[in-house]
């Protein structure tokens, strides 16, 4: 469905700034090859706040309810989110018996940090494979979707929480006025709201135009979100670079407090902001000439007949494919660590995904890694394949 006002402001979207084609959703994974929808990719920014985001927006229930992406698959993400944890108890003082609520919390990798730390937990995510995996695993969550109307459901039963997370949630959440009243709902008088989110900014520098994808309808920078919370009587008070995906954002919000900071800690990301219109417009350009030259270098390998398999099919995998104009006869198979994946065929180009230990029983010459923000993780564990690897972002490689 098409829309044409922005989800920060309901002010009124541009025409496309960047259009990276159609594209099946990114986590569509299909037990045989069939025909799927394509949803056009043109990300539009919000004439009124700044805002960046899709102009299009396909059915929730669609995209979430059987999830293939699982977080805990990762020993990378394991490890952020046991240290996000520590972090959370170090920075607010949290002690054991503080509540704590994960929205969209996946298979409950952040919760069991927390859990194993004595604090009070829930999680909320409209997965039901993967709410049903957390609960198996003693982690307490709810299948649904969050929103406003259930944040009273959960306020009734659980009473407000002393820290509510949303981890690469508020880039997929179509209607984020009705999730932050929900959030204002259930926060503490000294409670804090900490989500993590993908930078935009970021993705126009490193060229990351693979996080572009349907499930991701907003793509975040620092102004317009400073400018939406306080419309909704909260404040970012702290703001943090992470590594995560290429380059993210950790905000911090709270009720307003009385006191202001001496040195605002968002003047960096506001300072880094304003040329941002201007690299959307040249990141185009970045994605053509990148498509080029990968394209040259697989035809290369396989006209000296070597094989190429791909390591890693994130969602982001299948923007990447697309919008390079990859073609999946250059690729013989996929593999990937996710159990939910092997078996399956990747969205819209149908390349089988197969369990990792089919790199050593097909012995390709190529790997071409498409979980590349894992990359350097993905090598060092596979370090005994002698072949050539192949990091198409953030700068082409081949090793």
């Amino acid at each position: 469905m098409k829309i044409f006002n922005c989800r920060l402001c309901k002010g009124k979207l541009s025409e496309p700034k960047l259009n990276l084609g159609k594209t099946p959703l990114a986590n569509e994974f299909v037990k045989e090859p069939v025909e799927q929808d394509l949803f056009p990719l043109e990300v539009c920014v919000c004439e009124e706040c700044g805002h960046y985001q899709l102009n299009e927006q396909v059915d929730p229930e669609r995209m979430f309810r059987n999830y293939y992406y699982v977080a805990g698959t990762s020993p990378v993400n394991v490890e952020h989110f046991r240290e996000y944890a520590q972090s959370m108890i170090t920075k607010f003082d949290l002690k054991p018996g503080s509540k704590i609520l994960d929205i969209a919390s996946n298979d409950g990798v952040l919760l069991k940090h927390f859990k194993e730390l004595g604090m009070s937990i829930l999680g909320i995510d409209p997965a039901k494979n993967l709410a049903d995996e957390a609960n198996k695993n003693g982690i307490p969550t709810i299948s649904e979707f969050f929103t406003e109307q259930y944040a009273d459901v959960i306020l009734e039963r659980y009473g407000q929480f002393d820290l509510i997370t949303a981890n690469n949630v508020f880039a997929h959440c179509q209607d984020l006025i009705d999730f932050t009243k929900g959030v204002r709902k259930l926060l503490k008088p000294d409670g804090v709201f900490s989500f993590e989110v993908s930078y935009f900014s970021d993705v126009v520098d490193k060229n990351l135009f693979d996080t572009i994808y349907a499930e991701h309808t907003s793509y975040h920078t620092v102004r317009p979100l400073m400018r939406f919370f306080g419309q909704h009587c909260l404040e970012i008070f702290d703001i943090q670079s992470i590594q995560n995906h290429g380059g993210s954002i950790r905000v911090f919000v709270r009720l307003p407090q009385r006191h202001t900071l001496e040195e605002p800690v968002w003047f960096n990301f506001l300072w880094k902001e304003d040329k941002i219109e201007k690299k959307v417009s040249l990141l185009q350009e970045k994605i053509k000439k990148l498509s080029i030259n990968l394209n040259n270098i697989l035809q290369e390998f396989k006209s000296q007949g070597k094989s190429i398999a791909v390591y890693g099919v994130p969602a982001k995998a299948t923007t990447l494919l697309y919008a390079l104009n990859i073609d999946e006869k250059l690729i013989d198979f996929a593999v990937d660590d996710a159990v939910l994946k092997q078996g399956t065929y990747t969205p819209g180009k149908y390349i089988p995904v197969l369990h990792p230990y089919a790199i050593y029983e097909k012995k390709p010459d190529i790997l071409l890694v498409l979980a590349w923000n894992f990359a350097e993780s993905i090598m060092k564990n596979h370090s005994s394949f002698k072949g050539q690897w192949i990091i198409p972002l953030p700068e082409l490689k081949v090793i």
